[in-house]
């Protein structure tokens, strides 16, 4: 199996996310951290969240298992 960089990690699970209706925000907590947050986009417009995980391997994890992606 290929190990990807988190950068493509991330991009990889805002894209997944982005085909399921979902959607993945960066939350900066304080240099040099961020939390990945995830929503989930209702059809009246509002976001609803859904979670957040700390580095791009568990938002790419989290994202695939949500949207059942294998």
């Amino acid at each position: 199996m290929t190990r990807h960089s988190p950068a493509q990690q991330l991009a990889e699970a805002k894209q997944i996310a982005r085909d399921h209706g979902l959607l993945v925000v960066d939350c900066p907590v304080e240099p040099g951290k961020t939390d990945y947050v995830v929503y989930r986009r209702l059809p009246d417009g509002r976001k609803s969240r859904l979670g957040k995980r700390g580095t791009p391997e568990g938002v790419r994890a989290y994202v695939a298992k949500l949207a059942n992606f294998h």
